[in-house]
């Protein structure tokens, strides 16, 4: 029963509902049965629509330009159906 209920595509608080159980024992036997629910993929967009920016000029700081270059690589994770829990970007004087 768990297994046709995880591919219609109810919850684990669904399912806890039905079967008399609590949300945290169904995902719990759901890992032991080794049961994922289906993914559904999300229509593939570019990376970055246009990436080609002017150079900046000198005068912008470090930190702006790690600003960008985060905001730049979330475009991109989100784009791919992930997202960025840390980024760290080390700026140094050559």
């Amino acid at each position: 029963m768990l297994k046709d209920m995880v591919k219609e595509g109810k919850s684990n608080a669904q399912i806890a509902e039905a079967l008399g159980r609590t949300a945290g024992a169904i995902g719990f036997q759901k890992s032991v049965m080794g049961v994922k629910a289906p993914v559904e993929r999300k229509e593939a967009r570019p990376i970055l629509e246009d990436s080609r920016e002017e150079v900046r000029p000198i005068g912008v700081s470090t930190r702006d330009q790690a600003k960008e270059m985060a905001r730049a690589a979330r475009q991109i994770a989100r784009a791919n159906g992930k997202r960025i829990t840390m980024a760290m970007f080390f700026v140094e004087d050559i």
